[in-house]
């Protein structure tokens, strides 16, 4: 029973469809894993149990009917403690939120449910997701499966945790900077950011509940899972209008298979700026395009040409900081500014974010102004290429530390929040989609690595296509020790 853990979400329900196993069972087994392995990973902060197995029991009961509740029967899945749950408490690790019970789901949890999907519970976070590492003022410290000294990112982090460790087989998460493929990466797992607003966020905390929405760019909402099939039907699944989060327009969704490997044009790159990144992840980049090109694929080691990524990276944090700012009132503004400013290390990327929150309107604008430009670079350079590769961060998973402090790469001291997302919101700015596939162990290290594979916007289909192409030669989800 205890394999079960480690299926993916499809196969969990073609077993159950099936009746190779009850939805019962299933259930059963994550709430024995949760049991087994919880209490040191912290990754689950709310259980839904009762009505988890309630629910179970009544898709048993339906499926012995002859009827289905869709893809997802029966099967349970978690969701990151800041999208409101109807009936559970919902917090987003904010003691003003302690004991705050929405009366109605977010659009994601909504459609999860309505797919046939079991709600099991919330998954940790920081403090109103506002960091790479997860810890919060309601429920402390995720850690790490692969290695409990280490963090899970953030600030998906609780869900990637718990997906990597076999206590949920599907998580959905929301990414600002890169909370969705930054806690992937660190926890050896698949994740997907799509295109910009192609998945509804309402019902997303931030904002506060009853507040009007300020980060209207840059966000996105979608699946973690140990597979891309997985990722591929949380797309199917998640996307689409919702009468109510009106930037997300009726894009329709298109069954793209993948092609032969050799079909694909992929650019690749590990330098960004001239950030450093460690030996292994150098190595792991390295080595997986000269596997590409062996396969016939044609691949050039390149990026947007002119592109200045202090500027964009600026202008991330100036779009971020008015939009943030615009949710505050004066004296929250003024200390929100004060720890941005205060963290160690001149980062562009905390410029940017305290100048947008100390802006004016028309500052704002200019910053959209050049976010539209820097996306068409970006858009330009991608409609010659089928995939680009880079990293996720400097770094596989660091250990536990306050937030803001440095963190060492190669003997060089890297600024905290240039090190956990400067390879990740060039791609929050422009909106592209996004899928990170854990690539193969290192001989020498024992912490599992990712990388950033980067589509055309609005393209999801094909991007996702691409990484089950790429996973032939990666490899599929390797589960952490003792688990």
């Amino acid at each position: 029973m205890q394999e079960l853990n480690f299926l993916p979400a499809h196969r969990l329900a073609a077993l159950v469809r099936t009746h190779e196993v009850s939805a019962r069972e299933l259930l059963e087994a994550h709430l024995a894993q949760i049991s087994r392995h919880n209490s040191r990973l912290n990754a689950i902060v709310t259980l839904d149990e009762e009505r988890a197995r309630a629910r179970a029991r009544e898709a048993d009961e339906a499926l012995a009917r002859g009827e289905s509740w869709g893809p997802l029967h029966g099967v349970p899945f978690t969701i990151k403690d800041s999208f409101m749950t109807a009936g559970v408490r919902t917090t987003s690790s904010y003691k003003r939120l302690s004991t705050y019970v929405p009366t109605h789901d977010a659009t994601v949890v909504a459609r999860m449910k309505q797919a046939g999907a079991i709600l099991l519970g919330k998954t940790n976070l920081p403090t109103l997701t506002l960091d790479l590492q997860t810890s919060g003022h309601l429920f402390g410290r995720a850690s790490n499966p692969w290695d409990e000294s280490r963090t899970p990112g953030g600030s998906t982090g609780g869900g990637a945790a718990a997906v990597a460790s076999g206590m949920t087989p599907l998580e959905v998460g929301s990414d600002l900077a890169g909370s969705i493929r930054v806690p992937s990466h660190y926890c050896g797992i698949f994740g997907f950011k799509p295109t910009e607003h192609r998945v509804p966020i309402s019902g997303h905390i931030p904002p506060l509940p009853g507040r009007p929405r300020g980060v209207r760019y840059e966000g996105a909402a979608g699946p973690l899972a140990r597979c891309v099939e997985d990722l591929k039907l949380g797309l199917k699944l998640l996307a689409g209008p919702d009468d109510e989060d009106w930037d997300v327009p009726p894009v329709p969704l298109r069954d793209v298979p993948p092609r032969e490997l050799r079909s694909y044009r992929v650019a690749w790159t590990d330098d960004f700026g001239g950030l450093p990144v460690t030996r292994e992840t150098r190595t792991a980049m390295d080595k997986l395009a000269r596997t590409l090109e062996a396969q016939g694929c044609h691949v050039e080691r390149r990026g947007p040409r002119g592109l200045d990524l202090e500027e964009a990276w600026e202008v991330w944090g100036r779009v971020l900081g008015a939009e943030l700012g615009s949710e505050m009132q004066a004296v929250a503004r003024f200390i929100f500014s004060i720890r941005f400013n205060a963290m160690p290390g001149d980062a562009i990327l905390n410029r940017g974010i305290v100048r947008g929150v100390r802006g004016s309107m028309s500052d704002y604008a200019e910053a959209l102004a050049i976010h539209d430009r820097i996306t068409g670079q970006v858009e330009a350079f991608l409609s010659e290429w089928d995939a680009w590769l880079c990293p996720v961060t400097v770094s596989q998973a660091f250990t536990h530390r306050r937030s803001g402090e440095w963190i060492n790469v190669e003997g060089k001291q890297v600024p905290y929040i240039t090190a956990t997302c400067g390879f990740t919101t060039l791609f929050n700015l422009t909106g592209h989609p996004v899928v990170v596939v854990p690539l193969p162990k290192l001989a020498d290290s024992p912490l599992p690595l990712g990388v950033q594979l980067v589509g055309r916007r609005w393209r999801d289909e094909e991007l996702l296509a691409f990484s089950e192409s790429l996973v032939e030669l990666t490899g599929d989800f390797r589960k952490p020790p003792g688990y």
